[in-house]
């Protein structure tokens, strides 16, 4: 958490002394959109890689993904409701709102292009050879494109900062983590009515927040083996919709997004999030995320007992 906060400083910093210079910020929003392709290449890799625990067992690989769909489809609804209340409408106040105006064909081309990227990483690992699929090294190659990001995003954050008036994000931004918690949880309690389980172990199958490489660990610990891999594609599965559906959101709201992404959107999410719902959004996004990320442990170990 405090190194990616560095780099964001640091890109900051480095976007307000070079605010003057367009070729920079050009140059910048180019390297930005190549890194996000990239990253999602290197996600679908990833997810390529640990396809035999996704294979294992089918019907809990289906079940588990719809878990994760629900989530989403639960927020698309809320916040379509908001938007049909005209509850949603000053949530966008022009001031802010730096992310270019986008037309529903431009933002499903987005989610298809991101999609592809996803497929296409996929594709390529599937394609090699095991050995030599295993032997790439993915994991640091994605975790240094991300801290890259989250540098170019500061970047591109101080450029602008001088332009923007955050003060009007207001209250919506202070309490999104927290309702977001309770918004994610109370989905949990409705996946256990549907499938008839108890409630404790809906509630921790999304108390992940969509971090899929603690909860499941943590939930794996009291030998809660099954619901700890529910747990993992549940999570990867959240991350996965909320990059994906980002486009479509952030025209509907550009809180959805962040809801969407949970405790990722400190991280993984981040760029996605100042590239569809505005740089305003930024510091808003990394401060939601980062109340999840510490939320999470706490949580789970508190449902665990």
């Amino acid at each position: 958490m405090g190194v990616l906060l560095l780099f964001l400083l640091v890109g900051c910093a480095a976007g307000w002394c070079l605010r003057g210079s367009q070729t920079s910020i050009r140059l910048v929003q180019r390297l930005t959109r190549y890194a996000l392709w990239t990253l999602l290449g290197l996600m679908g890799g990833k997810l390529a890689l640990n396809r035999e625990l996704f294979s294992k067992d089918l019907g809990l690989f289906a079940w588990a993904v719809g878990s994760s769909l629900l989530l989403a489809l639960a927020y698309f609804a809320a916040f379509g409701l908001l938007r049909l209340l005209g509850l949603g409408r000053s949530q966008r106040p022009q001031e802010v709102v730096e992310a270019p105006r986008t037309h529903s064909g431009s933002a499903l081309a987005a989610v298809g292009i991101n999609a592809g990227c996803v497929l296409l990483g996929c594709l390529v690992i599937l394609l090699l050879p095991g050995g030599m699929a295993r032997a790439l090294p993915l994991g640091p190659a994605a975790e240094h494109l991300l801290q890259l990001l989250i540098l170019l995003i500061g970047f591109d954050l101080g450029a602008e900062l001088h332009r923007l008036d955050l003060r009007q994000l207001g209250l919506p931004i202070l309490v999104a983590p927290f309702l977001n918690i309770a918004f994610s949880l109370g989905c949990g309690l409705l996946y256990a009515r549907l499938r008839g389980l108890p409630a404790r172990e809906g509630l921790l199958l999304y108390a992940g927040l969509g971090w899929y490489s603690l909860a499941p660990v943590l939930i794996a610990g009291q030998g809660l083996l099954i619901l700890s891999v529910m747990a993992f594609i549940h999570n990867i599965f959240r991350e996965l919709l909320a990059i994906l559906t980002a486009p479509l959101a952030a025209r509907l709201s550009p809180y959805l997004p962040i809801y969407l992404g949970g405790a990722t959107t400190m991280d993984v999410m981040l760029p996605f999030v100042q590239r569809y719902a505005g740089r305003a959004y930024t510091l808003a996004s990394f401060f939601s995320g980062l109340v999840c990320s510490l939320a999470v442990a706490p949580l789970v170990r508190l449902l665990l007992r």
